[in-house]
C-alpha cells in the first residue's frame, strides 16, 4: 500500500470515529444506566448478549460510515455523476430499450490548464456541465444523467434512438460554438451513438471515442454498423491476426521519375474472405493490445515480398511508434533480417504519433539502431501534427512525409507556400521529402518546382497488387 493510500485510510477512520462517537457515547451511557439501576435483576445471559449486540452494532456502524466514503454519486469538481455511478446507470438503461449516449469533450482543456491554471480549468468543466444540464431542462427533458468520465470528457444518457434525438443533440453542440467564459475560449466536440450499435457498454463508449478521434461522418458510421457489429469485429480481428489472414496492397512513390518506393497498405481478412479495412480494425488492434504482433506480421510479409523483387525498390510500412520503442520488437526485426538478408536496407518504417515522447534521446538512440540494421525511418503527417515537427528537430531520420492536405491543396497559394518552407527546412536538416495525394500533372510539376523529392498519388499509380505495380514499371522502362 502506497503512502497516500495509508493516509486516506487513516483519514477515513478518524472521520468515521468522529461521526460515530456521539452515537456510541449515547449507547454506552444508556447501557451503563440500565446496568447501574437493574444490575441485580438482569440475567447474566442478557448482559452477555447485550455486550455482544453492542459490539456488533459498533462494528457495523463503523463499517457503514467507512464504506460511505467510497460510494460517491457525484464528482466533486463538476457536480455531475461519477464515472462509476454513470456506468452502472448506463448498463441498466441500455437493457431497457433504445438508449443514446452522447460524448461531449472540452478539447482544449489541457491548454486552458496550462495558460489559465487548473482552478480555471475546473471552473470551465463545472460551467460546461451545468450549461448542458440547463439546455436539456429548457427542452423539457428532466433528470438527464450527465457524468464526468475523464479529463474534459462528459457522457450524457438520453432515452430513445439517436435518429429521434439528433436535432436536439446537434442544437446543443451549436450552442457551444464560439463559447467563452471570462474571455477563455472553449473548444467543444461531440459524438453520439445508441445501443443499436452494441448492447455492450464498453464497446459503445470505445466507439464514441474512436468516432470523435477519427472524425468519422454519420454516413460512414451507418455503413460500418450495417456491415459488422463490434463484438463480431473484435473476434474477426483477433482471428485474422492470430491466423495471419491479411492482404498487402501497394502504391508507387516516384522519385527522380522512377519508382523508388512502394507504400504498403494492409487489409485484414475474415475466414470467409471478407476484407476488413484499416479504419475499422486499427482501433480494435490498439484496444486489444495486438499492435506489436500486428506490426511484426506486416513487416515480415513486407520483407518476404521485398526479397523476391528488384533490389532497388524500398518497401514503406506504417508501424506503430510504441512498437518501435519496444526492445522485443527490435529483436524480432533482427531475427527477421537473419532470414531475409536481401531485405536489409530496403525496408522503411513510417511513424506517426500524436503525443510527444519525452525520452527523446533514448528514442533517437533506438531509431539509430534500426537505421544501422538496415531500416530507413520516415516521419509522417508533417504540417498537421506538431509532434512530427518536434521530432524533426530532435531525431535523425531519413525522410519526412507531409500531411495529405498539402498534396490535395498544392495548387492553393497558402498551402504551397507552407509546403515550400517546410521542405526547405527538412533539406537543411539533410532529410528527404515526400508528398502524397498528387492527382494530376500540374500538381506533380508544382511539387517538383518546390523541390519535393518523392511524389505519390492516383495520377502516378493507384493502390494495386505488387505484380501490377512492377508490370507497369517494366512497361515504362521498355
Amino acid at each position: 500500500m502506497i503512502y497516500p493510500e495509508e493516509k486516506e485510510r487513516e483519514n477515513r477512520f478518524k472521520l468515521a470515529l468522529r461521526m460515530g462517537l456521539p452515537v456510541f457515547s449515547l449507547m454506552a451511557i444508556s447501557f451503563s444506566a440500565l446496568m447501574y439501576n437493574y444490575f441485580e435483576t438482569i440475567p447474566k445471559s442478557f448482559v452477555i448478549i447485550g455486550i455482544l449486540v453492542f459490539a456488533v452494532m459498533i462494528y457495523y456502524l463503523f463499517y457503514l460510515i467507512y464504506q460511505g466514503f467510497d460510494e460517491r454519486v457525484t464528482d466533486p469538481i463538476t457536480h455531475t455523476f461519477t464515472r462509476e455511478f454513470l456506468t452502472m446507470l448506463f448498463k441498466r438503461e441500455i437493457k431497457k430499450g433504445p438508449y443514446t449516449i452522447m460524448l461531449v469533450s472540452v478539447d482544449n482543456l489541457h491548454d486552458i490548464n496550462a495558460r489559465f491554471g487548473t482552478k480555471n480549468g475546473d471552473r470551465i468543466l463545472y460551467n460546461v456541465a451545468h450549461r448542458m444540464g440547463e439546455y436539456f431542462d429548457s427542452k423539457g427533458m428532466n433528470k438527464v444523467p450527465i457524468g464526468h468520465y475523464k479529463g474534459g470528457d462528459f457522457f450524457i444518457g438520453l432515452k430513445g434512438n439517436k435518429n429521434e434525438l439528433l436535432t436536439i443533440m446537434e442544437l446543443m453542440c451549436i450552442k457551444f460554438e464560439n463559447y467563452a467564459i471570462d474571455d477563455i475560449e472553449i473548444s467543444i466536440s461531440c459524438a453520439n451513438a445508441d445501443n443499436s450499435f452494441s448492447q455492450n457498454l464498453d464497446q459503445l463508449l470505445d466507439h464514441l471515442f474512436e468516432l470523435q478521434n477519427e472524425k468519422l461522418t454519420e454516413l460512414t458510421l451507418e455503413e460500418e454498423k450495417k456491415d459488422i457489429n463490434p463484438t463480431e469485429l473484435e473476434n474477426r480481428v483477433i482471428e485474422a491476426v492470430k491466423k495471419r489472414l491479411f492482404q498487402l496492397m501497394y502504391q508507387r512513390v516516384v522519385e527522380e521519375d522512377q519508382i523508388k518506393i512502394v507504400d504498403i497498405s494492409v487489409k485484414l481478412k475474415s475466414n470467409e474472405g471478407k476484407l476488413i479495412h484499416q479504419k475499422s480494425f486499427m482501433p480494435v488492434i490498439s484496444r486489444l493490445g495486438l499492435l506489436r504482433e500486428f506490426d511484426t506480421m506486416v513487416v515480415e510479409a513486407a520483407m518476404q515480398e521485398c526479397c523476391r523483387v528488384d533490389e532497388s525498390l524500398i518497401f514503406a510500412v506504417a508501424v506503430s511508434a510504441s512498437s518501435v520503442r519496444q526492445q522485443r520488437f527490435f529483436d524480432d526485426m533482427q531475427m527477421l533480417f537473419n532470414f531475409n538478408e536481401a531485405a536489409r536496407g530496403r525496408i522503411m518504417f513510417i511513424l506517426t504519433e500524436r503525443e510527444f515522447y519525452h525520452r527523446i534521446q533514448h528514442y533517437n538512440k533506438l531509431l539509430q539502431s534500426y537505421r544501422r540494421s538496415g531500416i530507413q525511418i520516415t516521419l509522417d503527417r508533417l504540417g498537421a501534427f506538431h509532434t512530427t515537427m518536434l521530432y524533426l528537430k530532435e531525431l535523425n531520420v531519413d525522410m519526412v512525409r507531409f500531411d495529405a492536405s498539402f498534396g490535395k491543396e498544392i495548387k492553393e497559394r497558402g498551402y504551397r507556400g507552407i509546403l515550400k518552407g517546410l521542405s526547405e527546412s527538412a533539406k537543411f536538416l539533410g532529410v528527404r521529402t515526400w508528398v502524397k495525394m498528387i492527382e494530376d500533372e500540374e500538381g506533380q510539376n508544382l511539387a517538383r518546382e518546390i523541390g519535393i523529392d518523392a511524389v505519390q498519388g492516383n495520377y502516378l499509380g493507384r493502390i494495386e497488387s505488387l505484380e501490377e505495380v512492377l508490370k507497369k514499371e517494366n512497361d515504362e522502362i521498355r
